[in-house]
């Protein structure tokens, strides 16, 4: 496995067991989102805070790397999150409702060394928001 692999997997496992040590140690402090995280911004110290606020909106979150690919100094990984909405999103406005989502997203990262210095990301949100009936499905009303 390449090392730019190597870094992202441990760091996609870091997220996934809200390790907000190892996350911050893998991106380093100088690295530049280019995606803006859920509830704003790019700034790594805001995302780790908001891990407690996902944790409990989904408490039996699962993560899972369903393909991970490298290639120099760059990885893509696609992640596939399960759980259900016992704690609201109060950055969508959504109040917790019992309401199970399964959603996919696409990360391209570039590694320097041991860290992430870029990142973009691409989530299914209005997926997630059909799921929790935030909006309604495909050719619905």
């Amino acid at each position: 496995m390449s090392n730019a692999a190597d870094v992202v997997r441990r760091l996609e496992e870091a997220w996934a067991s809200y390790d907000a040590d190892t996350v911050r140690s893998l991106i380093s402090p100088d690295h530049v989102q280019h995606t803006e995280h859920v509830g704003g911004g790019g700034d790594i110290d805001m995302v780790i805070q908001g891990m407690p606020l996902f944790r409990a909106a989904f408490p039996d979150c699962e993560r899972t790397i369903e393909d991970l690919f490298a290639e120099g100094d760059k990885a893509v990984v696609r992640i596939r999150m399960r759980g259900t909405n016992e704690g609201g999103l109060p950055w969508f406005g959504i109040p917790a409702n019992g309401l199970k989502v399964d959603v996919e997203w696409i990360s391209i990262y570039r590694v320097d060394g041991d860290q992430v210095v870029e990142h973009w990301a691409q989530m299914d949100i209005p997926r997630m928001m059909m799921q929790l009936g935030a909006m309604p499905g495909m050719g619905g009303a």
